[in-house]
């Protein structure tokens, strides 16, 4: 199984957006390709994207995981989501204000958007910069009705009744389904989420594409998931665990953990779930059995579910994601 089961490096998916900033290329260490439009997102992990390495290069990681299926997914992972990748991690680099926006849940994702193939869409943030005052939208003020958001819309008030929060480097913020919410200019953050695409713009401050085109809206849709009345606080309170990590995010759909590492961490996957590594800051050296791999900052590793034990060496910070870790 060594041959099939092993840490897969895989291509980046890099997006250009009207909003994107100029901090995603040099953190990747890539360079500008040009265009109309900066890179605003790098999709790291993504059932898309080709494996680069071994077995199983060129063959994009949903194609492997239909053939590895828990192997690969881990079990929970297959129990949940059958054979789909069933996380996405991304950078998102906003050079300006993003839309308001909401995601779907699973249940309405399955039934109202199932030729789409995306699962519903639970999303954590660790932002890794953030100008001075840097804020994001998180839910409404205030207990709202449909036709009172509507009408903000037409109006161009929408901003009156949505909360914003200051956020800096270090923070963790968890979005959970049918939370209304934006990244603010000035922000790049590393986000985990379930794998999929399901966004229902509500607003937009009237802004056109390249094109000069109004960007689409999706009222009546993000109506229907989006919670109308004030939650709580946006941001997660972290807490170390035992093992040595400190764990940012914990759901019924996705764990975050990070740490800094100086020198060398043994590390064992578990068969319930595939691991996404990604390092924020440093290199790393990872070992599992005959392979070995250098991840250097910005870089993403997928670990199947039943590679078992590896270790990291070096120095710098790594994130590490998973169904259940």
């Amino acid at each position: 199984m060594q041959d099939l089961l092993y840490p897969m490096q895989l291509s980046r998916t890099l997006s250009p957006r009207l909003w994107g900033g100029g901090r995603l290329l040099p953190f990747l260490g890539l360079p500008d390709p040009g265009g109309a439009e900066p890179v605003g997102e790098s999709w790291q992990v993504f059932g898309g994207n080709e494996v680069q390495n071994g077995r199983w290069a060129g063959r994009t990681l949903a194609e492997v995981a239909e053939v590895l299926e828990a192997d690969l997914l881990g079990e929970k992972s297959i129990s949940s989501y059958g054979s789909r990748v069933p996380l996405l991690a991304k950078f998102i680099d906003a050079g300006s204000q993003l839309s308001i926006q909401v995601h779907p849940d699973d249940a309405f994702a399955a039934k109202r958007e199932a030729a789409s193939g995306h699962l519903g869409k639970e999303e954590a943030w660790l932002v890794l910069e953030a100008v001075p005052g840097a804020r994001i939208v998180w839910g409404f003020d205030r207990k709202v009705g449909p036709d009172e958001v509507r009408k903000a819309i037409r109006c161009g008030t929408l901003e009156g009744l949505v909360r914003e929060f200051e956020v800096a480097p270090g923070d963790v913020i968890l979005n959970p389904p049918g939370t209304v919410h934006a990244v603010g200019a000035g922000i790049f953050l590393f986000e985990i989420q379930q794998s999929s695409d399901l966004t229902y713009r509500l607003y937009d401050f009237g802004r056109r594409d390249a094109c000069g085109r109004l960007r689409e809206l999706h009222l009546d849709r993000a109506l229907e998931v989006a919670t109308l009345e004030p939650a709580g606080r946006p941001r997660v309170e972290t807490r170390p665990r035992p093992d040595g990590w400190t764990e940012l995010v914990q759901t019924p759909r996705l764990v975050l953990l990070m740490r800094r590492v100086v020198g060398t961490v043994e590390v064992s996957t578990r068969p319930e779930s595939l691991e996404l590594l990604t390092v924020t800051s440093g290199e790393l050296r990872l070992e599992a059995g005959p392979h070995t791999l250098a991840i250097v900052r910005g870089g993403s590793v997928v670990l199947p579910a039943r590679l078992g034990p590896y270790r990291l060496s070096g120095a710098g910070t790594v994130l590490r994601a998973g169904v259940v870790l």
